[in-house]
């Protein structure tokens, strides 16, 4: 494919995902082999659906996080901050594109899962939606970690520090319903909403609806988005 140089920020990362097809193959396969062999392998449906969580997590906050750290290292950022274009708007557009990407690099991976475990259509919706908005609160992670290192490296030990505990609040590795605080902070985590989706998915029940699975994430998702946008200033200040 062939592409004008981007004359704004965003369109950086759509021609840098597009533009090179044997790394554009590489990207849209690799969830296809992680998930995709998991979800025919016949496992317990709460590890599959862990599975495909965690490679929507880490792909949504690393990818983030490791790009906008480069782009601080390399001067992309400090350029973009001399140009009349809102701080604020930039981050959302950095937020939305690589959410937008992310999703289309899952995608062919997840259609594949629906193919082998055929569910109710609210719910493929319903789980398709939550992973959308599970990569639009990982890329706010991201793009958070990023107001505090320039560091590649270091986004990957404070993602996982983060991220750790919300994989774990959010009920991927339990089998048990959670009770008392820890079900409190769930609510509020968008993870949980897609392991619940997911899960239904493969065949197990949960509590959630499918109108609870695109409701919540969306309410936590907008407030998420909103804070890590407040943030733009810092993120586009000059690091010393």
């Amino acid at each position: 494919m062939r592409f004008d140089l981007p004359d704004t920020y965003w369109k950086k990362d759509v021609a840098l995902f597009f533009s090179r097809r044997f790394a554009l193959v590489l990207k849209m396969l690799y969830p296809i082999a992680i998930i995709v062999p998991v979800a025919a392998s016949g496992i317990p449906g709460q590890y599959a659906a862990a599975v495909i969580g965690i490679v929507a997590i880490m792909a949504g906050t690393f990818g983030a996080g490791e790009t906008l750290t480069s782009d601080l290292n390399d001067g992309i950022l400090a350029r973009v901050a001399l140009t009349p274009l809102s701080p604020r708007k930039l981050v959302f557009q950095i937020l939305a594109v690589n959410a937008v990407l992310d999703f289309i690099q899952l995608s062919p991976a997840l259609l594949i899962v629906y193919v082998l475990n055929p569910a109710p259509l609210a719910w493929v919706l319903a789980a398709t939606f939550s992973v959308f908005a599970t990569l639009v609160a990982a890329n706010s992670i991201g793009v958070f970690i990023a107001n505090f290192t320039s560091s590649p490296a270091d986004v990957l030990l404070y993602a996982t520090a983060m991220l750790f505990p919300l994989i774990y609040i959010s009920g991927f590795f339990r089998n048990q319903d959670p009770a008392g605080v820890t079900a409190v902070l769930r609510d509020f985590v968008p993870f949980a909403y897609m392991n619940d989706a997911l899960k239904t998915v493969f065949g197990l029940a949960t509590e959630a609806t499918p109108l609870a699975i695109i409701l919540y994430p969306t309410i936590i998702c907008a407030v998420l988005v909103f804070a890590v946008c407040l943030t733009a200033s810092h993120l586009l200040s000059p690091r010393f």
